[in-house]
C-alpha cells in the first residue's frame, strides 16, 4: 500500500496549537491487515482520524453543511448554495436522490465506522503496548464519536420526534465490510438507547475536559443532557444540562461577542472544531466559499432589534461560524445551549416558573435584553424557543431542531406542510447497495 504523509488536523493539535505534519504512515482510518494497531501511538491516530473527517476539506459536509442544511431547511439561510439541487433544502422539497443527502449520510457513517475501528483495534492492545488509562480514555473518547455521529444521522434521516416510531437508523457499532454492510433500520427507540449507551460509557471513560477540540466527559454531559431533550425527558435533561453548568468546566462569556471573537480561548465552548491560521486556507476550509446567504425570514425578523445581530449576520452573510478572524470553526456544543436546555427542560416538566425562567435570564441578560416577563409556562415556552433562535442560530441546526420540538416550524416556514419534511429521505445508494433495506423501507413522503 502507498505510504502518504498524513497531516494530523489541527482539530486534534497539542496544547501549543501548533500543527504537527507527523506520520509517514498508512491512513489509519483505512484499516487492513497490514495496518493494524500495533500500540498507543497508532491508536491515537486512529482516533484522530476520525476528527480529521470532521473537519477535513475533503468532508466539509460535517463542519459546513451541519450548519447549512438545517439552516435552509428553517429558512434562516435562504438556501445551502447554488444550484437547483442545493434549493432543494430551502423549499423542504428534497429528493431521495439528491447528492447532498447522500453525501450528508456518507460523512455521519465514516466517522462511526472509524471510531468502530479504534473502539475494537484499542481494546485489543496488551498493556504493554498502551496503558491501561489511554485506552480507556481513547476507547471513552470513540465512543462519544460514535454518539455523536449516530445522534446526527438520527436527528436528520430517523423521525427522532417519535421514540415509538420504526424510522430509526441503520445502527453501526463494528466496522462496516462485505460481512456486515447489509445491516436492517432500527427503530427510533433502539437508535436512542444506543445512543445513550455511548454517552454512559464517554462520560465515564472519556478524558476530563481540557480543550473545546477534543471529546471529554463533559462534552458527553453535555451531549446527552441534548439527546434526553430530544426525547421528551425533560426532568431529566434539565437536570444533566445543570450538572454541566455547574461542574466549572466552562463558564459564559461576558459579552455574547465575545463568545466568536476569541475563537479557541472562548470559555465557554465545550466542543467546536480547532481552527487556525493554518488550517484556514484554500484547501481545508470550505467556508470560505459561502457568504452566509442570510435572507429575509422569520428569524430576520426577530433578531431585528436585538443586540446580537451584528455579532450574527451582516446583510446577507453569516458572521459567527463564518468569522475570518478566528478562522471560521464550528461551534457544536457551548455552555449558553446548556442554560437553554435547563429551561426548556423545566418548562416542559412543569417546572416552577421561577425556576424555568432562572436560567432563560442568565442568557437573556447576557444579551442586554433583561428577563422575560412571561406569565405563565406557555408564554416562557415562546421566550425560550425565541431565545434559542436569537442565541444559537446557524450553529448546528439548533434553530430547525427547536422550531421542530416547540412545533412552530409549520407556521413559521410555509414550504413545511407535513411532519415527512423534519428529515431527510434515506439515500438512494443506501437502498440499493444494504441487502437489509428495500424501497419500502424509506422514509414516509419519500416512497
Amino acid at each position: 500500500m502507498k505510504k502518504i504523509a498524513i497531516y494530523i488536523s489541527a482539530f486534534f493539535c497539542m496544547l501549543s496549537c501548533e500543527l504537527t505534519d507527523v506520520l509517514e504512515n498508512d491512513p489509519p482510518n483505512n484499516l487492513v491487515a497490514e495496518n493494524v494497531v500495533k500500540n498507543e501511538a497508532d491508536a491515537r491516530a486512529l482516533l484522530n482520524g476520525a476528527y480529521t473527517t470532521i473537519t477535513s476539506y475533503t468532508s466539509a459536509y460535517y463542519y459546513m453543511y451541519t450548519e447549512l442544511i438545517p439552516s435552509a431547511l428553517a429558512g434562516s439561510m435562504s438556501q445551502t448554495g447554488g444550484g437547483s439541487v442545493n434549493g432543494e433544502f430551502s423549499i423542504n422539497d428534497v429528493r431521495f436522490d439528491n447528492p447532498f443527502v447522500r453525501d450528508y449520510w456518507l460523512i455521519f457513517y465514516k466517522v462511526m465506522d472509524i471510531a468502530n475501528n479504534a473502539i475494537i483495534q484499542t481494546a485489543e492492545l496488551s498493556d504493554e503496548n498502551i496503558s491501561p488509562i489511554s485506552k480507556k480514555e481513547i476507547i471513552g473518547e470513540a465512543h462519544f464519536l460514535r454518539a455523536m455521529a449516530t445522534f446526527d444521522a438520527l436527528r436528520y434521516y430517523g423521525q427522532f420526534f417519535d421514540e415509538d416510531s420504526k424510522y430509526g437508523i441503520v445502527l453501526r457499532t463494528e466496522p462496516s465490510n462485505f460481512v456486515t454492510r447489509d445491516k436492517a433500520r432500527s427503530t427510533v427507540s433502539e437508535s436512542y438507547t444506543q445512543i445513550l449507551a455511548d454517552l454512559n460509557i464517554a462520560i465515564a471513560d472519556a478524558p476530563e475536559y481540557t480543550v473545546s477540540y477534543r471529546a471529554s466527559k463533559t462534552a458527553a454531559k453535555a451531549l446527552k443532557a441534548k439527546v434526553l431533550l430530544y426525547q421528551g425527558k425533560y426532568a431529566e435533561a434539565a437536570a444533566l444540562a445543570d450538572e454541566v453548568i455547574m461542574s466549572g468546566s466552562t463558564s459564559l462569556e461576558s459579552s455574547f461577542e465575545n463568545v466568536f471573537s476569541k475563537g479557541l480561548k472562548s470559555s465557554e465552548m465545550i466542543l467546536m472544531t480547532y481552527r487556525d491560521e493554518n488550517s484556514d486556507n484554500i484547501d481545508n476550509n470550505r467556508k470560505r466559499f459561502y457568504p452566509g446567504r442570510v435572507g429575509a425570514s422569520w428569524l430576520t425578523t426577530l433578531m431585528t432589534s436585538d443586540p446580537r445581530k451584528p455579532f450574527s449576520y451582516s446583510g446577507d452573510s453569516v458572521l459567527k461560524t463564518n468569522n475570518a478572524e478566528v478562522f471560521r470553526p464550528t461551534y457544536f456544543i457551548r455552555l449558553a445551549e446548556m442554560y437553554l436546555i435547563k429551561a426548556e427542560g423545566l418548562a416542559f416538566s412543569n417546572g416552577s416558573l421561577e425556576n424555568a425562567s432562572a436560567p432563560l435570564n442568565v442568557i437573556r441578560n447576557r444579551a442586554g435584553i433583561g428577563n422575560s416577563t412571561a406569565k405563565n409556562l406557555d408564554e416562557l415556552k415562546d421566550d425560550i424557543f425565541n431565545e434559542i433562535a436569537r442565541e444559537l442560530a446557524f450553529e448546528n441546526g439548533s434553530e430547525w431542531f427547536a422550531a421542530i420540538r416547540f412545533n412552530k416550524i409549520m407556521s413559521l416556514k410555509p414550504t413545511v406542510t407535513s411532519s415527512n419534511q423534519y428529515i431527510l429521505p434515506i439515500p438512494e445508494e443506501e437502498i440499493n447497495g444494504n441487502g437489509s433495506i428495500t424501497l419500502a423501507d424509506q422514509n414516509p413522503g419519500y416512497e
